[in-house]
């Protein structure tokens, strides 16, 4: 199902590890989990499914997603740091953007390692 990408969600594990919440911010009352990350998607596509088949059935206007995202950003750095980028591209042999978006990610992964020790 694409209409989950439309809306925003998250996936909330338990403090214990054992679980994983999934809830909507557009939609307050749709909650739902799993045991596993994937599980959780599933039922979290399952959900939205049929919270807007009721809406539907029902006549409920579905709300517009708050947030929507485009994959792009201007963002002003530091000519230093713009000169380091530059380097590590070419040195990686690709394009400014896509090291950037290397760099980002594998810092976002790196953080979420960390909060998870």
């Amino acid at each position: 199902m694409k209409l989950i990408k439309n809306y925003e969600f998250r996936i909330i594990p338990s403090d214990e590890g054992d679980y994983f919440a999934v809830r909507f911010p557009d939609f307050p009352g749709v909650v739902t989990g799993g045991v596993t990350p994937e599980e959780a998607f599933r039922n979290a596509e399952d959900a939205l499914e049929i919270t807007l088949k009721v809406m539907k059935e029902r006549k409920i206007p579905a709300p517009k997603p708050k947030s929507s995202f485009s994959g792009q950003f201007n963002v002003r750095v530091p000519r230093e740091l713009h000169r380091r980028l530059v380097t590590g591209a070419k040195e990686e042999g690709v394009s400014l953007n896509a090291y950037v978006n290397y760099v980002l990610a594998a810092t976002l992964k790196e953080k979420k390692k960390l909060k998870s020790a």
